[in-house]
């Protein structure tokens, strides 16, 4: 299985990330460029129904598999043992089709997204392939335990009510280690391992 692993960040002079920022660190599965032009389209269609959306760039489009830790700045170690837990990992090719259109998270300020309320047999198994894996690694207090396949679209106002969408169908080619970055605009890509079979 090939991998590739991006330079680890550090804090510099020059902008580079900072001790003292909030770090959140998770696996996800990122669209293709073509995927993703594909889901902006959609995203402008829903826009006339969501006025107040607050819209998130195609750049960040991906789907959580599991949140390993927020931190104050960068934790190196917990980097580390993410990708070794990645070692000799083989998945096979997966498809995900999303569905629904479902309202997520802090309900103040929920998540609008395109979500799988029956993820597949196959996806659920890559899924609880990859907690076994990050358990192992000692991740036993981060890892999720159940698991909806989702993507967010946009921020919207409370109580937002969801319209009907037709299914989007997607096919990643690999599982992404990324790291945000309090006040950074796109997400520190720290490994890739492929789909790809």
């Amino acid at each position: 299985m090939s991998s590739r692993s991006a330079s680890t960040p550090q804090g510099d002079l020059f902008g580079g990330p900072q001790p003292g920022r909030l770090h959140r660190l998770f696996f996800a599965l990122v669209p293709s460029t073509g995927e993703c032009e594909a889901l902006r389209h959609r995203a402008e269609d829903l826009k006339a129904a969501y006025p107040q959306a607050h819209w998130v760039r195609p750049e960040r489009y991906h789907l959580t598999l599991h949140f390993l830790c927020e931190s104050d700045g960068p934790r190196e170690d917990m980097i580390a043992t993410a990708r070794n837990a990645m070692q000799d990992w083989q998945p096979e090719p997966l498809g995900i089709t999303l569905d629904h259109l479902l309202c997520l998270g802090n309900p103040k300020n929920p998540a609008l997204t395109l979500a799988a309320l029956h993820p597949s047999p196959a996806t659920v198994a890559f899924w609880r392939n990859l907690q076994q894996r990050l358990l192992r690694a000692g991740f036993k207090q981060h890892v999720g335990r159940s698991f909806v396949p989702h993507l967010t679209l946009a921020y919207v106002p409370p109580r937002t009510a969801p319209v009907d969408v037709p299914p989007v169908v997607l096919h990643p080619q690999g599982v992404h280690l990324l790291q945000s970055i309090e006040g950074e605009a796109d997400y520190a890509h720290l490994g890739e391992w492929s789909l790809a079979g």
